[in-house]
């Protein structure tokens, strides 16, 4: 049977879990931010805030005078794990193997599930629809190598389901910060006018990594080819039924 991955991308996580918990938000922009040497800087924000300019890293000065209205809430240390735990918890439903893809995502291992809905549309249309019922906005695809799934889950702007043996077909149009490589090296290619992966794969190996080092030519390899990633699995025996629905209720509701 064909290994298949389903990728999950929480984009609003945090922001997602707070307007649950106080409904008056929904409509207002927010941050979540930490201090960093003196300075407070954004780790998270609503679509709202998104959309109004805010980006992550942007110290809070400078979003409040983007937007003045703005409201800002401490980030907590560890709180996005513990989301992502619970929210994985209650994913357990659609594949016996949900893993922590830190910070805001997770990965099915859905080898031999999809069928049971009909087909992967179904599946990720079933799984997408019911967390955003649930109030977590969340992007997902499915694809061979966990790799793909996420690249395509973060970046894809065509079909969210790729077809098995064509990782390479999918990964081509897409932004190179697709393949989690250093933001150094990914503003090197977009200074060079290198908007995605197809237009600097062609070049020989030996070029690329002369002029750009293993960061940028070994995440492309490891997306296509192999799944060498340490998973953190979640298993039902590591809490009692009691505490799990406990977990389930106050994260997911």
């Amino acid at each position: 049977m064909a290994k298949r991955f389903l990728s999950i991308w929480f984009r609003y996580l945090t922001a997602d879990w707070l307007s649950l918990h106080k409904p008056e938000l929904k409509e207002h922009p927010f941050v979540f931010a930490v201090s960093v040497q003196g300075r407070k800087l954004v780790t998270s924000m609503n679509a709202i805030a998104e959309a109004k300019g805010i980006d992550i890293n942007m110290p809070t000065a400078d979003a409040k005078a983007i937007v003045p209205g703005l409201e800002i809430f401490d980030d907590k240390p560890g709180r996005n794990l513990k989301l992502l735990k619970g929210l994985g918890e209650w994913c357990i439903r659609y594949s016996p193997i949900v893993s922590l893809d830190p910070p805001d995502g997770l990965i099915f291992d859905i080898s031999g599930c999809a069928h049971l809905w009909s087909g992967e549309s179904e599946y990720l249309n079933e799984v997408v629809k019911r967390l955003n019922s649930k109030g977590y906005y969340g992007r997902a695809a499915i694809a061979d190598t966990v790799g793909t799934a996420w690249a395509v889950s973060r970046y894809g702007k065509m079909t969210p389901i790729i077809a098995e043996g064509k990782q390479t077909e999918a990964l081509l149009p897409l932004n190179p910060a697709a393949l989690r490589i250093e933001g150094a090296v990914s503003q090197r290619l977009h200074k060079l006018g290198l908007n995605q992966i197809r237009n600097f794969i062609g070049i020989p190996r030996s070029v690329l990594r002369r002029r750009f080092g293993d960061d940028l030519l070994c995440p492309f390899l490891k997306k296509l080819y192999t799944i060498n990633r340490v998973w953190k699995q979640i298993k039902r025996s590591s809490s009692t039924p009691k505490e799990l629905v406990k977990l389930r209720n106050s994260i997911v509701g």
